[in-house]
């Protein structure tokens, strides 16, 4: 089954990719596509377009690209199950259990009907805790107190705050509109009173100010509680439910996801007040820990829309400890990064056993900006902005990079005098050092850290050297192998399977697309693939075609990755989820890249992770796995050769569509005179060029 017959390749039939993403973003014709302003980063002119022939968006501002469900995934912070049940209820496509993504029965399970009673059961509550804090005469100290932290009537309004008054009286009333008692326990609203003092339930929450927490899509799944008459807990938060769980739940998202996806940056603080007050003062890219402990859950959401994180913690001691704690769940969550970095032609010290000198080798970064927001001693951030707000915002701009701040904090409790504290400083803060991605900044903060220390800068930078061998043995080479070295190719099998049809299609495409460059067979990445000899297809309107091979190579590449999990590092090492074009290849890469990042290839179990997802994606697994051939070599630079053939001819796929499609928006652009437009367009041409020499140089190391 192909996408295009599959429940995804309905979705995408019912829905009109221009209509659905036009309800977001403003859009006008241009030539045979539609341009608006990008959502995801700011700009004044815009380089968003829409392809409605190809049911694809591109902004050639901020490179990002896909299809519908890319954009939903994006723009609304949604994994892949999330939107693919908001597309299939948007476009009417029946999905069985309601998100499994198999097709099937239009009954919805009893899983999905008990979550739907239990987010009706928690908008009711919402909405009668609301009436009593903007009603209720005894709600009038939950008012006075809003109004003494600075909370206004609107802000009071768009965040629902609520009031919960003793009593039992929100179970009555509940009761009274259906909803049964093992409901409202079951939503954490109520708990069974005991027999011996009569039975039936009581409120969970009373005589407490009321946060509605609510998920990405703005429905109420939750509520925090904050005492107000000096009770303890001072804070209360609705037990773990079907829908609920404070470890992967960010007060505020729902409200705060386009501001962080349009600036690139998550402020994450520590209240519920910090971040209804802070939205209030126009910072609306601001979230909150439910707690005080940031998780892996909560940066997994977070990465969806940015990779650029400020950490804005209270500024007592528990703060300090639970910024130190974020930081390093956030550094352990993001992904990381493969980067080259070059290996001495001089024999210096960088280069390991085995490498060849004067080429590169691949180390892995995180993937992400880590800031820290300094508060002034005392002042948590509703303070500080309601008492400055300039001040808040110069706190933002000039929030401290993560080694900045490390430095300060890791030696505040050192005797740098003594050498057991200089010792242990470098003990902390090499590592740290060692995330970083430009080598010129790691040269600087090291000699910084000599300079503190008071230490030889070549003694240091030895440390140094040994503390990046051991982080690369301990991170994403957990299969503890060396990169071979480039040699001459050898004939290799490996061809994508299912027939000659397919590889002449991708042979046909690569011709047609690179018509003019100077790349023969033997410089391209098929080069060591032994194919039968077969007619090629004709690019007649070759739209057809070009998809063809596209998903010819993208399941062959998917296949490869499912079955020798070996070879990630040498594939993601060139590829990136935006490579696939396919919305099934792609939602298979992105839940491939943690297993393997983070267990390693040699502790990924296929058959287990196959398991794990949905019907929808199983079948794409199937048809991946069936594109190999059983000559594709087990281990070995055989096997690396052909993943590395079949991640580069993907790459350049990839970037021949993307130059196709500059080429006709510019001459749209040039035909309209519209002169800011067409330098955009040619900026980004520049980099898909220079993008396409580094790949072309970079193969021929294969071959």
């Amino acid at each position: 089954m192909t996408e295009s017959t599959s429940t995804i390749g309905r979705i995408k039939q019912k829905l009109d990719i221009v209509e659905e993403i036009g309800a977001v973003v403003p859009l006008r014709k241009s030539g045979r596509a539609f341009k608006g302003l990008c959502p995801f980063h700011s700009e004044r002119t815009p380089s968003f377009y829409v392809f409605p022939e190809k049911a694809t968006w591109h902004c050639f501002g901020c490179n990002e690209f896909g299809d519908i469900f890319t954009f939903v995934q994006k723009q609304q912070g949604l994994d892949f199950r999330e939107a693919l049940q908001v597309l299939a209820e948007r476009a009417g496509v029946p999905l069985e259990g309601g998100a499994s993504g198999a097709d099937g029965a239009d009954e919805p399970s009893p899983e999905t009907t008990a979550r739907k009673r239990l987010r009706a059961v928690n908008e009711a509550a919402a909405i009668w805790l609301h009436h009593q804090l903007l009603q209720a005469p005894e709600a009038q100290y939950a008012r006075v107190y809003l109004d003494s932290r600075g909370v206004n009537s609107e802000s009071i309004a768009t965040w629902r705050l609520g009031y919960a008054p003793d009593g039992d009286r929100l179970s009555t009333y509940l009761a009274q509109q259906g909803y049964t008692a093992a409901e409202l326990v079951e939503a954490g609203l109520a708990r069974e009173r005991e027999a011996t003092r009569g039975g039936g339930v009581y409120d969970y929450f009373r005589n407490r100010l009321i946060f509605p927490i609510r998920d990405i899509r703005g429905q109420t799944i939750a509520f925090g509680g904050r005492e107000l008459g000096g009770g303890h807990p001072k804070y209360l938060n609705s037990p773990q439910t079907r829908l609920f769980d404070k470890s992967a739940t960010l007060f505020g998202l729902d409200l705060a996801r386009q501001a962080i996806a349009r600036g690139d940056r998550v402020i994450v603080v520590e209240g519920y007040v910090d971040a209804v007050v802070t939205h209030q003062f126009g910072t609306r890219n601001v979230v909150a820990v439910i707690g005080s402990a940031l998780t892996e859950r909560h940066v997994q959401q977070i990465k969806k829309l940015t990779r650029r994180l400020t950490l804005a913690l209270d500024p007592d001691a528990a703060g300090a400890a639970a910024t130190l704690r974020g930081i390093e769940v956030a550094q352990q969550a993001f992904d990381r990064a493969v980067v080259p970095v070059p290996v001495p032609a001089d024999g210096g010290r960088t280069g390991r056993r085995g490498e060849p000198r004067g080429l590169v080798r691949f180390e892995s970064q995180v993937d992400a900006e880590i800031t820290i927001l300094r508060l002034p001693p005392g002042v948590d951030p509703d303070e500080y902005v309601r008492q400055d707000p300039e001040g808040w915002q110069r706190a933002i701009a000039e929030a401290l990079p993560l080694i900045e701040y490390l430095f300060d904090v890791q030696t505040a409790d050192l005797a740098l005098d003594a050498p057991e504290g200089k010792a242990e400083a470098a003990h902390r803060l090499l590592p740290a050092i060692a995330e970083i991605k430009d080598r010129t900044a790691q040269d600087a903060y090291l000699r910084r850290l000599a300079a503190r220390l008071r230490v030889d800068e070549r003694e240091l930078a030895l440390d140094f050297q040994r503390v990046r061998r051991q982080l690369a043995r301990e991170g994403h080479q957990h299969d503890a192998r060396q990169r071979p070295e480039r040699q001459p190719p050898e004939a290799a099998a490996g061809q994508p399977a299912n027939g000659a049809e397919a590889n002449s299609a991708i042979d046909g495409a690569l011709g047609e697309k690179y018509r003019g460059d100077s790349l023969d067979h033997q410089a391209r990445p098929d080069a060591g693939y032994s194919a039968p000899a077969t007619p090629r297809f004709t690019l007649v309107g070759g739209l057809a075609t070009r998809l063809l091979a596209e998903r010819a190579q993208e399941e062959y590449g998917l296949g490869l990755l499912i079955d020798r999990p070996i070879v990630w590092s040498d594939m993601s090492a060139i590829l990136e989820v935006g490579d696939f074009a396919s919305t099934e290849m792609r939602e298979l890469y992105r839940l491939l890249a943690d297993p393997l990042r983070g267990a390693g290839p040699g502790a990924f179990d296929p058959v287990q992770w196959i398991e794990s997802l949905p019907p929808i994606l199983q079948d794409a697994v199937e048809r991946a796995r069936a594109r190999l051939t059983l000559g594709v070599p087990e281990e070995g630079t055989g096997l690396v050769k052909v993943a590395s053939h079949a991640a580069y001819r993907l790459k350049r796929m990839r970037l021949g569509e993307e130059m196709a499609e500059l080429d006709y928006l510019q001459r749209d652009a040039e035909q309209s005179g519209d002169r800011d437009t067409l330098r955009t367009l040619l900026g980004r041409k520049q980099q898909l060029l220079s993008q396409r020499r580094a790949i072309d140089a970079a193969a021929a190391l294969y071959g």
